[in-house]
């Protein structure tokens, strides 16, 4: 009589689990509605580094400059923001419309240069690999599509947004 008890308790301890886990994972979910509004004088410029828990050990300080008139390589474009990308962060910035370059400051292999438009939303991702277990890590930007964008904000519990930080000296 004791062992049929037992079956018993231990019966309903894993209907209760399984009970749990099914209404975690059914759980309504708040949708995503937008990321943030576009304005037509303006062009959008979201910057993101997705989550990988391998390489996540290090942050990685970006820099934002824009070309005076057009591009040349010839031109030193004028340093106008930073911020500072950690695993699984993103940051937003409204441009007015031009030629930029995004660097990582220190490495001089990771370089974008891309333009903006007014009303216009560019999505660039700060991709990081690693060719073999030992090899040292290498960073690229690139140009992804709004819904990769999303996909990789919305697949992680927690995406961190950094503000975009002038660099620019006051004039005085």
């Amino acid at each position: 009589m004791n062992s049929k008890y037992k079956i018993s308790y231990f019966t309903i301890f894993i209907f209760f689990n399984i009970l749990l886990g099914f209404t975690m994972q059914c759980a309504e979910k708040k949708s995503f509605v937008k990321l943030v509004s576009k304005e037509n004088n303006t062009g959008l410029l979201y910057l993101i580094r997705p989550e990988h828990p391998a390489l996540s050990l290090w942050n990685y300080e970006c820099l934002l400059s824009r070309y005076p008139d057009k591009f040349s390589s010839r031109i030193q474009p004028n340093p106008i923001y930073k911020i500072e990308l950690q695993n699984a962060s993103l940051g937003y910035l409204r441009l007015q419309e031009g030629t930029y370059r995004l660097d990582v400051v220190g490495k001089p292999d990771a370089t974008k240069v891309f333009q903006i438009k007014k009303g216009e939303e560019k999505y660039i991702e700060l991709k990081i690999f690693s060719e073999t277990k030992i090899s040292r890590s290498e960073l690229t930007f690139r140009e992804i599509d709004r819904e990769s964008t999303l996909s990789e904000v919305l697949s992680v519990p927690v995406f961190v947004e950094h503000q975009f930080l002038s660099v620019q000296m006051p004039i005085e």
